[in-house]
């Protein structure tokens, strides 16, 4: 008899301990975070030695154009293994054709800076779970330190601002209302190709919008200091609807041999075409302007990107942020 009592107390009890260790995680459901990290462009301007790389091309990561990132957020964990967040993420974005080690880049010879604001959710996927942790110490034994790592992949929305501005003569400029690739001009150049064939080329009606939306896809990792705080490091390419965050997306356009192209500013013209010739791989004083619609200014095939990793510290909330009504007693 006491024999089956001890098999009873003693099931009783594991099946209670393992039904707190499955719902300990919902103690865990709130947190806020903030972070701080570096991104680098990924569009028309600057970049490596190579042809400008897509999706995730690090071999097109242009060091010396890296700029800080700075992130806060809530977020929510819906279940074990998956969670939302809700972010704003400042970034400073800069490109440069001087600073690439690509010749016909730096034979371009434009630039650009944004600051660049971003509101966006994001939904996180624990494939290595977070778990429960003692309360001593962030360091103590290998196990212990294993059962503090946990790592995710990530993808999101968001909706972001930026405004592209050019450097000329040690000052800088806004760039969208210069119109540089003949945007608002609604004119149809009558061109030719390099085959001979004619081309018509109709510009944008109206100047690019200085906002997009923004699609983060990436993976992190993350190290639980203690039950309450958190490190993680991640890395995510955020694609976006725009070709424009550095200005540049066609064709050059203003050589105004086309009659009726009348430039929205002085200021146009020199931000448009900016370029050096190539001889012998020596940069050389161009003997004229490109003819509009005759040169690659960009790559309207592919929008930018920019690439964020950020390092974050997370601290958890209460589980119930909501107050509970308690009952009254008379």
């Amino acid at each position: 008899m006491k024999k089956a009592v001890a098999i009873i107390l003693f099931s009783i009890f594991a099946v209670t301990a393992a039904f707190a260790q499955s719902t300990a995680w919902k103690r865990d459901r709130n947190s806020v975070f903030g972070g701080v990290g570096y991104n680098f462009f990924m569009g028309e301007l600057g970049g490596g030695k190579k042809d400008a790389a897509h999706f995730f091309g690090i071999r097109d990561v242009d060091l010396a154009s890296t700029r800080p990132a700075f992130q806060v957020g809530y977020r929510y964990r819906v279940l074990e293994p998956l969670s939302v967040r809700g972010s704003f993420t400042y970034c400073r974005i800069y490109g440069d054709d001087s600073e690439s080690a690509n010749i016909y880049r730096k034979a371009r010879n434009l630039n650009f800076r944004s600051n660049l604001f971003e509101f966006g959710a994001t939904v996180d996927y624990f494939f290595v779970k977070e778990k429960a942790i003692s309360r001593f110490g962030a360091f103590q034994s290998v196990s212990q330190w294993k059962q503090r790592i946990s790592a995710y992949f990530f993808v999101g929305i968001g909706g972001m601002h930026f405004k592209p501005q050019g450097k000329l003569d040690g000052s800088w400029h806004d760039l969208q209302p210069l119109c540089t690739e003949g945007q608002g001009s609604g004119v149809v150049l009558q061109v030719v190709d390099d085959n001979g064939n004619n081309v018509n080329i109709k510009t944008e009606s109206k100047p690019y919008k200085l906002w997009a939306v923004t699609v983060p896809i990436g993976i992190g990792v993350k190290y639980r200091l203690n039950p309450k705080m958190a490190l993680s490091l991640e890395i995510a390419n955020h694609y976006t609807t725009t070709d424009y965050i550095d200005d540049i997306s066609s064709d050059y356009y203003f050589n105004y041999e086309q009659e009726g192209v009348t430039p929205p500013s002085d200021l146009t013209t020199k931000f448009a075409d900016r370029h050096f010739d190539v001889k012998d791989g020596e940069l050389i004083d161009p003997e004229a302007p490109y003819k509009s619609g005759q040169m690659r200014r960009g790559n309207s095939g592919y929008n930018d990107a920019y690439i964020v990793t950020m390092i974050c510290f997370h601290y958890k909330l209460a589980p119930n942020l909501l107050p509970t009504r308690k009952p009254k007693y008379n």
